[in-house]
């Protein structure tokens, strides 16, 4: 899905929790920004996250090293 979104085929991604995104924070993080110079946003469900907002790095910081 990543691959895809990365090839352009997609502009959001949504998936259910930070924890299910990615193995770790570093991997969640690189991932996210990767998508973010792509144009491609995620949101988490469960945390309410939308990456394109302001507080959405932190929050997904937070959260990543939580889980």
């Amino acid at each position: 899905m990543v691959a895809g979104a990365l090839d352009g085929k997609t502009d959001l991604i949504v998936t259910k929790s930070v924890s299910r995104f990615a193995q770790n924070t570093v991997d969640s993080l690189t991932t996210i920004r990767d998508l973010k110079d792509k144009g491609v946003e995620v949101y988490f469900e469960e945390q309410n996250i939308w990456t394109f907002d302001g507080k959405g790095e932190l929050l997904l910081t937070i959260m990543s090293s939580l889980a």
